[in-house]
């Protein structure tokens, strides 16, 4: 069985697509409504989160992100597996331990990164691994949608997006500065600006953009905000020999040479609902017998999340 804490729109995907795949489901939430909800999609639910952990072999932590430390050290301590919903926690402290002590306890801690499932992004992997784009130069990744019209019915106001300490465009984004060390290698943050617009009310950040240092003579730059309107979402990558387009939304991969000549121009079939399935599967896959590594492993996310907060501070955001 598969415990799922935290049933928001985020944590009801993953129990939905948990059961999807044949696993039993058991989730909690304080939310009696949410509760109904689950267990309206064949699940049971409960209303004590240390029950849901015990009846379970692992867990989803899909709680808010300031509960992300705590309920990893609850499940660690249970003996579970874990899969952590972006970010793996809003602070560094203490995460090296409890990855130290899950590897002790030969425990799975892996994190929701799942854009690294997008087919896109894993066929650009795959070109890069084979050096036919020569030697990386530089990358650039922009996310940018407007809020307002991402989770119609609800107050974007009230939510995590808002919250100065644990939400804003940046820890939304985390997926961006993922996305940017699982392409071109870990980083370290050198630079980073963040705004508020004042065009949809909030207190967080709505925009930031960050420069990134990877190794040798690379550098990428993020771009990410909730005030965009269409919404865009891509990445490029220019090598010594061409160039790469991934077009995120539209699941989309153009490969340019050097003159311009399309080599390839591929269009993946799915949706982003595609990718978190995957997701899950690979999570199950990752904890059962002769298990391969989860596609995001909880050392990666923690490179990822200290390189965030680097550029938080650096933008003189709370941290």
């Amino acid at each position: 069985m598969i415990a799922v804490l935290g049933l928001g729109s985020i944590g009801m995907r993953h129990a939905r697509n948990a059961l999807a795949l044949g696993q039993d489901v058991i989730g909690f939430d304080p939310a009696a409504e949410r509760r109904h909800l689950l267990e309206a999609a064949g699940a049971d639910a409960t209303d004590d989160g240390a029950d849901a952990i015990a009846r379970a072999r692992a867990v989803v932590i899909a709680t808010p992100s300031e509960c992300h430390l705590d309920d990893l050290a609850d499940c660690l301590a249970a003996g579970r597996h874990v899969l952590v919903e972006k970010p793996l926690a809003h602070r560094a402290a203490g995460l090296a331990a409890l990855l130290d002590r899950a590897e002790k306890e030969g425990l799975v801690v892996a994190v929701a990164m799942m854009l690294r499932l997008h087919p896109a992004v894993i066929r650009a992997r795959a070109i890069l691994a084979s050096g036919a784009l020569g030697t990386p130069l530089w990358g650039r990744f922009l996310a940018a949608l407007y809020l307002p019209e991402w989770r119609p019915g609800q107050d974007w106001t009230q939510g995590y997006a808002n919250d100065p300490r644990t939400g804003g465009a940046l820890f939304d984004y985390i997926h961006e500065v993922d996305l940017a060390t699982h392409l071109l290698g870990p980083a370290q943050a050198l630079a980073c600006v963040a705004g508020h617009s004042g065009t949809i009310g909030l207190t967080a950040e709505d925009s930031a953009d960050v420069i990134l240092g990877h190794a040798g003579i690379i550098h990428s730059n993020i771009h990410v905000d909730y005030v965009t309107r269409p919404r865009r979402r891509f990445g490029e990558i220019a090598g010594t020999a061409g160039l790469l387009r991934l077009d995120l939304d539209n699941r989309r991969v153009e490969w340019h040479d050097t003159s311009g000549r399309i080599i390839e121009d591929t269009q993946y079939p799915g949706s982003y609902a595609d990718d978190y399935l995957a997701e899950m599967a690979a999570f199950i896959a990752a904890i059962g017998p002769h298990a391969p590594s989860p596609p995001c492993t909880g050392r990666e996310a923690l490179a990822v999340l200290e390189c965030l907060i680097s550029a938080r501070t650096l933008a003189g955001l709370p941290t």
